[in-house]
């Protein structure tokens, strides 16, 4: 890895009595190269942004959690919104590394989603145990060497002459290819299978569920329709179809499972909401724009 390069991990906790933990951890980190891109939910401050949370997690080289003794605000599904970031950069198989100060005092209800969280934490990432600060900071600072080599090369600053790259190596981005039937390009009212990924919790487990949703490509369309009269990015108009169809989704993989309590993080194939935009492009419905050096969609019509 070149000397001036910096790698980026998402720091995970919660607000309030960590704060001077999450200052020291940011310091070490500092001092390796590793800069934070984490961003911490306060309930006094602005609503919880699930998008641009997740764009952070997937922007990070790697994924630290620092838990103390608290689960953290939870989302209406059930989990704590800690918890789903964990998930989530479980599911993208960032490299992880997870501090967890360990549960004492009387049996609560929030000890109990403690102890559940710490089982599933111990089951699936590598974990250290920490009760005063100068422990975890102990663990810190021995775990981070080894946790910064599995996070790749990072970046370089723009203007560094450190690196050398060769642009003909770097494949160009490969539109998505989409075929249509030779008399018709696509029917307006026809029904698709849409592609739906899920996260199903049950018995303080959490399992990537996969469903096949039928819907028609013009109710689709409509549903997105304020929002590409004014023009949205191509995340912002999956993220509306996301809302859309969570309900249903909900219900569904609840009754495959029905033993599960909560369903959450639901989302659909990125792949293919590409392949109906391109649709839509081709029937003259939706047209592709720049704005700010940002990909922006709007309606054609």
């Amino acid at each position: 890895m070149p000397d001036n390069a910096i790698q980026l991990v998402y720091l995970a906790s919660t607000a309030g009595n960590l704060s001077l933990e999450r200052g020291e951890i940011k310091r070490c980190l500092a001092t390796q190269g590793v800069q934070d891109v984490g961003l911490v939910f306060d309930p006094e401050g602005t609503p919880y942004d699930w998008n641009l949370v997740r764009r952070q997690i997937e922007l990070a080289d790697g994924f630290i959690l620092l838990l103390g003794d608290s689960y953290g605000p939870m989302a209406p599904t059930g989990i704590s919104y800690l918890h789903r970031e964990y998930v989530h950069a479980l599911s993208l198989n960032k490299p992880i590394m997870a501090f967890v100060r360990t549960l004492d005092g009387p049996e609560t209800e929030e000890q109990r989603r403690l102890s559940g969280f710490h089982d599933i934490i111990r089951q699936q990432t590598p974990m250290k145990r920490w009760h005063l600060r100068d422990e975890l900071l102990s663990h810190v600072r021995t775990a981070l060497p080894g946790f910064s080599t599995q996070l790749g090369s990072g970046w370089c600053p723009v203007g560094s002459e450190s690196v050398a790259v060769n642009a003909a190596t770097i494949p160009h981005e490969q539109e998505v290819a989409v075929k249509t039937p030779p008399r018709q390009r696509l029917v307006a009212r026809q029904t698709i299978s849409l592609h739906v990924v899920a996260d199903v919790y049950q018995a303080g487990n959490c399992s990537r569920e996969e469903l096949m949703l039928p819907a028609r490509l013009d109710q689709l369309l409509a549903s997105l329709k304020r929002l590409l009269q004014t023009g949205a990015s191509e995340d912002r108009l999956r993220s509306h179809l996301d809302s859309l169809i969570a309900g249903t989704v909900s219900e569904r993989l609840l009754q495959r499972h029905p033993e599960a309590h909560a369903v959450d993080d639901v989302r659909l194939s990125r792949g293919q909401f590409q392949q109906i935009l391109k649709l839509w492009q081709q029937q003259g419905a939706v047209k592709r724009g720049d704005q700010g050096g940002r990909i922006i969609w709007r309606d054609a019509r």
